[in-house]
């Protein structure tokens, strides 16, 4: 009995051995596990939303309810804001609008090189109701509507033309009129 124990102690000291050398189990055939790049690991909270800034309204103009984001609308700057309360400060907006222009205005994409700046509010005198023939026979509805098209340099939000104008269209006025308020383009 003492025998076997001795050659069980000797086999038990050379597996240990063995064990410690690398040899025996399959530490040749694992690979070394790279440790993860630090600064390139990202962390990522499902919770947290990210912050989207609303369009800011002016005196003159608000954005529509759907507007939400301020990086997808033109860059309204105190230049254009003077053009749009010079023409709004003139003409009599339907309560409806609240006394606002609705600004409509998107950036489409990313890589564009002007912006476009388009609003619109109706006077009072537009009505949907009031129908008639105009001279080509079509049944048009009275109309009385406010434009302010503007452009702008996406790089640099400089204003490049500038367009306020009142289309009308009226019993008296069948064929309908556009007046320009304001027409300029700069370069």
């Amino acid at each position: 009995m003492k025998k076997q124990l001795k050659y069980l102690a000797t086999a038990g000291l050379l597996v240990a051995l063995l064990l410690a050398a690398g040899c025996g189990d399959d530490a040749k055939d694992k690979k070394e596990v790279d440790k993860p790049d630090i600064k390139t690991e990202q962390k990522t909270d499902h919770k947290a939303k990210p912050v989207v800034v609303r369009p800011q309204d002016g005196k003159y103009y608000r954005y529509p309810s759907y507007f939400n984001d301020a990086t997808k609308t033109p860059k309204i700057t105190p230049e254009m804001v003077k053009y749009i309360d010079d023409f709004a400060s003139t003409v009599e907006i339907h309560p409806s609008y609240k006394g606002k222009f609705i600004n409509n205005s998107r950036i489409k994409n990313p890589d564009e090189k002007i912006h476009y700046i388009s609003m619109h509010a109706i006077g009072p005198n537009h009505n949907e109701k009031i129908k008639f023939k105009n001279s080509k026979g079509r049944e048009v509805y009275q109309q009385q509507v406010y434009y302010i098209y503007m452009q702008s340099d996406a790089a640099t939000d400089k204003l490049k033309s500038v367009r306020c104008s009142i289309v009308e269209q009226n019993p008296d006025i069948p064929d309908g009129k556009t007046t320009y308020v304001v027409r300029k383009s700069f370069d």
